[in-house]
């Protein structure tokens, strides 16, 4: 007998989706994550001035803005061949890690922690029941809005960042208070992961697929002109690496007809054993991450997370919180006696053109911008994000799920929670993926 189970909404996630489970003769036959939102900004920007594109852009989504904004003007300034000095690139990248500060805040403490704590409500459950939790949530997430908001000038889409430079700069003052809130931002943080050490994952935790390749990509912009982005198996071993310029010729896209976020995967494996997960976890691969910072090294709780890559994603969870505190270190160490007198705007000749591409590490992994300048207009326009690499991945583990929690009548209760969560540890963010 065949039936369908459909959960009309997948809930604490930024977006609208439904799961779909189809079980025949009591196995589960295709589970889907159904992405319904469609958005247009890949056409929307087409003939628009290089100028005003990063700032069109960064309204696909109001939690990863300035994480599009900064990929955005590397991509035109990539075709252009303009060269910005070393104190806008660290401006740039500290409102970035702001932008993790307040991303990793909401997700670890608003979206998944209240299935660990038994608080349904979501946030309000935290509130109630767990107030002290929910004042630190509140003050991280607000200590990386003030970052963002200081450096873009604006919380949710900043106006600070320009094509060639930045429209406004900081002043001292500003730079100092930066550099507090992030000091004390770090402090908060290593506490809470201290007392992690005393507190147990789930005893069933979500594994990756049973029967299928998963392949982990970062960024490394610290290798070659532009970065490279390397891809990592599940025992840590570095399997690939490609420069940024041509991640076309080794990423392909998959459509389906039932979804209007795409299916990437590495070219050379095809599908789906070429498919990525992008992320904090996939961060933790490189030698350039939070698991790698010897002041977190002594905790136990990272000693597991470490040992446990490629096998639970319940440890994305362990190292968004070991971000917040990397992404705070970093931002003192960038802001510290950085000259505020070099920081300038490159004109830009209206007529020039070119091909560019922009890749930042977002808060949900590896953002790709991807565009061709015709005379100063965008002729084209490509953009590859966090929950699009991702997304093969979550379909693959909702029907490991579905299997796991199959009942007499269909699918457990558990089993609706469970996939419930493991959407939620993901953080996709669907206004991002249907660009």
């Amino acid at each position: 007998m065949r039936q369908q189970i459909l959960l009309k909404k997948a809930t604490r996630i930024e977006g609208n989706a439904t799961i779909h489970v189809e079980i025949d003769q009591g196995r589960v036959q295709y589970a889907r994550f159904m992405v319904e939102d469609f958005r247009g900004f890949e056409k929307l920007c087409q003939g628009k001035e290089v100028a005003f594109v990063p700032h069109i852009i960064s309204r696909i989504c109001g939690l990863c803005c300035m994480a599009h904004q900064a990929a955005s003007v590397r991509a035109i300034e990539d075709a252009l061949e303009i060269d910005v000095p070393d104190p806008v690139r660290k401006l740039r990248q500290a409102a970035v890690y702001g932008e993790w500060i307040a991303s990793h805040a909401l997700s670890y403490f608003f979206l998944t922690q209240p299935d660990i704590l038994g608080t349904s409500e979501g946030i309000f459950g935290l509130i109630q029941h767990h107030p002290q939790i929910a004042e630190t949530a509140f003050s991280i997430q607000k200590a990386g809005s003030r970052i963002v908001e200081m450096l873009g000038r604006r919380s949710v889409h900043p106006v600070a960042m320009c094509v060639g430079g930045m429209a406004v700069r900081p002043s001292i003052n500003d730079l100092d208070e930066i550099v507090s809130i992030a000091g004390n931002v770090a402090e908060q943080t290593r506490q809470i992961i201290g007392s992690l050490d005393q507190r147990t994952l789930p005893d069933r935790r979500i594994a990756f697929p049973r029967h299928n390749r998963v392949n982990f990509l970062c960024y490394d912009e610290n290798s070659g002109s532009q970065g490279h982005l390397k891809v990592y198996a599940s025992d840590g071993a570095r399997d690939d690496r490609f420069d940024v310029s041509a991640f076309e010729d080794h990423v392909s896209e998959m459509r389906v007809d039932w979804s209007f976020a795409k299916f990437p995967y590495l070219s050379r494996l095809g599908f789906p054993d070429g498919i990525f997960h992008v992320g904090p976890l996939s961060r933790a691969f490189s030698e350039h991450s939070a698991i790698n910072m010897g002041e977190l090294e002594d905790f136990e709780i990272i000693q597991r997370a470490r040992s446990s890559r490629g096998i639970h994603i319940e440890y994305i969870d362990v190292m968004r919180l070991a971000e917040i505190y990397w992404a705070a270190t970093r931002i003192e160490e960038l802001l510290q006696g950085i000259d505020l007198s070099a920081i300038d705007t490159t004109p830009v000749n209206p007529d020039e053109s070119g091909k560019g591409i922009g890749v930042v590490e977002a808060p949900r992994g590896v953002l790709i911008h991807s565009y061709t300048i015709n005379r100063g207009r965008i002729e084209r326009l490509k953009l590859l994000v966090a929950t699009q690499f991702n997304n093969p991945l979550i379909n693959l583990i909702i029907k490991d799920l579905a299997e796991q929690h199959m009942e007499t009548g269909g699918l457990s209760e558990s089993g609706q929670k469970a996939i419930g969560r493991c959407i939620r540890l993901f953080d996709p963010c669907l206004t991002c993926a249907t660009h």
